[in-house]
């Protein structure tokens, strides 16, 4: 029986991709001018903490890349933020039916609830788990691991949706099934070559999956 469902945030609940790409674009041509980068290793970018990626393309002054990321990040969060169809509604019924909502990301705390507020997402969600209230950010298990500690319940009570390889890989190493939404910025293909349990193109899809699961 399913008890608690597990959720990132940017790209699988929210649409911070257009948000997220510009401020990269930015950071990129602020900071490291002489680099060409492409869309394509932008989208690599997210996944990963932002952290990770200050480290690898400005190893010498990672802080730098970050701080300038973020201060973009929040002169921009507000008029780019979006929601995804069908999320409130399924978060709705997934309260409703009392599962534990948690939210698993790699963003800081305060960047993850100011989005929820912003798309009046909060109330909806137990705990949230973030990038800084971890040693090892996904892929790593630890983010689940914390969950399921927390509310003593087995993996096989849990589900996770995401959106991208990090998340399927973090939810498989934690021994918890994963749900890939086929909204995803780097798209359903991709998706699967990281063998999500489920693959969905609804969010309501949740919903169902989780009834079979009772």
């Amino acid at each position: 029986m399913i008890k608690a469902i597990l959720f990132d945030f940017d790209g699988t609940l929210a649409d911070t991709n257009p948000l997220i790409i510009r401020t990269f674009t930015e950071t990129f041509a602020a900071i490291l001018p002489h680099l060409k980068v492409t869309q394509d290793e932008i989208l690599t970018c997210i996944g990963p903490t932002l952290e990770q990626t200050g480290e690898k393309y400005l190893p010498e002054n990672p802080d730098q890349f970050v701080s300038y990321y973020r201060m973009l990040n929040v002169k921009y969060h507000d008029d780019m933020i979006d929601i995804y169809p069908g999320i409130q509604e399924m978060l709705a019924v997934l309260q409703e039916k009392g599962l534990t909502l948690v939210i698993v990301s790699s963003k800081k705390r305060d960047f993850v609830i100011r989005g929820l507020k912003k798309l009046a997402l909060f109330h909806f969600f137990d705990a949230i788990v973030a990038g800084d209230d971890v040693t090892n950010p996904k892929p790593h298990s630890e983010p689940i691991d914390q969950v399921l500690a927390h509310y003593g319940l087995l993996p096989t009570e849990c589900l996770m949706v995401g959106d991208n390889s990090h998340d399927i890989e973090c939810a498989r190493a934690a021994g918890v099934k994963s749900i890939a939404v086929g909204w995803a910025v780097k798209g359903v293909d991709y998706l699967k070559q990281f063998n999500p349990d489920y693959l969905i193109n609804d969010a309501m899809e949740i919903v169902e999956i989780i009834e079979k699961n009772d």
